[in-house]
């Protein structure tokens, strides 16, 4: 059961994952049709990575038998292992291309913060504190896995939930079925 959890939990981290490596010199890399199409791969790619791996555990080593808590159990454990994967690659990632992807992200929020109606002051100070925010960002790795991994792993957890969910439903209509 290890070996399933660990084989579907980094392949869906180098899936998700190598949508960094995708986008290098891509100019509309923050755009929100970018972010909008890599939290859908997310979406995806883990959603099947744990109904995949909790049916296949289900059929070939549990005889048949899933319940809320396996079910839960291995997706966390997936997730957990895909979130760290990708992580990771964005680490990879973000050695090699980090100060350009920093300095884009700063124009994008200048941009739109000159597009506002609010007066200069506040751009300046909205401005400052998110250019202090990235400058963390860039210089701690604490924050910055911190902050990577806070991308995924909600997303996963509701998808293993959701998953437990349905083998428990399942489990209580084979109950019913069976009595």
């Amino acid at each position: 059961m290890r070996k399933i959890i660990w084989l579907y939990g980094v392949l869906a981290g180098l899936l998700i994952g190598a949508g960094f490596f995708v986008n290098i010199g891509s100019s509309a890399f923050n755009s929100s049709s970018s972010e909008t199409l890599r939290y859908a791969l997310m979406v995806i790619v883990l959603g099947l990575a744990v109904v995949l791996a909790v049916r296949y555990i289900q059929l070939r080593m549990l005889a048949g038998e899933m319940n809320f808590s396996r079910a839960f159990i291995i997706g966390f454990y997936i997730i957990i292992i895909a979130s760290v994967i990708y992580a990771l690659m964005w680490e990879i990632y973000f050695i090699n291309h980090g100060h350009d992807y920093v300095t884009s992200y700063l124009n994008e929020i200048h941009d739109r913060l000159k597009a506002s109606s609010l007066g200069q002051l506040e751009i300046e100070t909205r401005f400052s504190n998110q250019r202090e925010i990235m400058e963390s960002y860039e210089n701690n790795f604490i924050v910055r896995f911190g902050l990577t991994l806070a991308e995924i792993f909600p997303i996963g957890l509701i998808i293993a939930l959701l998953n437990g969910i349905y083998y428990s439903i399942q489990a209580i209509k084979n109950e019913k079925s069976h009595s």
